[in-house]
């Protein structure tokens, strides 16, 4: 055998070497792609089941310990009318609900698969703000929000305001 038959079998062999490679990669790119997906979405479940618990964690908190519910209805109409101790705990009470709420926007944004995914939880946010007493807590408090979330909140009362002027207007 000469030395070009050589060569050639060797280029042969390299060829064959770096398609074998080349498919190799691509297989380990389309399963580490699965896994990132898989990922995501066990990530997204996640934040999504979080959201629902901690719901559940405020509403289990009213129905077990009605006086809570009593104090945030009465606290709902008038922020500035309940005694010192109702005031202490009606705010203490509003800010564990806006708390789950910030982390369920939180989540929403660090996850963002879905731009409307915040929707049911922003309802949430303007059934609070739409009370009295607790736009009259907002003005006088000034709780330890992130910006993003304070910025949120800041939106959505501007919007219930538009709509109180347009409906008494």
């Amino acid at each position: 055998m000469n030395w070009d038959a050589i060569g050639a079998i060797a280029e042969m062999i390299g060829v064959i070497a770096i398609i074998v490679s080349l498919i190799y990669v691509a297989a380990q790119i389309k399963q580490s792609s699965l896994q990132l997906s898989r990922n995501v979405e066990a990530s997204q479940l996640a934040a999504f089941e979080r959201n629902i618990e901690a719901g559940n964690r405020v509403r289990e908190l009213l129905v077990l310990h009605p006086e809570l519910a009593h104090l945030l209805l009465k606290g709902c109409k008038s922020y500035i009318g309940l005694g010192d101790s109702e005031r202490f705990r009606f705010g203490l009470l509003l800010r564990n609900i806006f708390s789950e709420m910030q982390g369920s926007y939180i989540r929403q944004a660090l996850v963002g698969h879905d731009p409307n995914e915040f929707d049911s939880s922003a309802r949430v946010v303007d059934e609070l703000i739409n009370n009295r007493g607790v736009q009259e807590w907002l003005e006088i408090n000034t709780p330890d929000w992130r910006p993003d979330f304070r910025a949120f909140v800041d939106q959505r009362l501007a919007h219930a305001s538009r709509e109180k002027d347009e409906k008494s207007g």
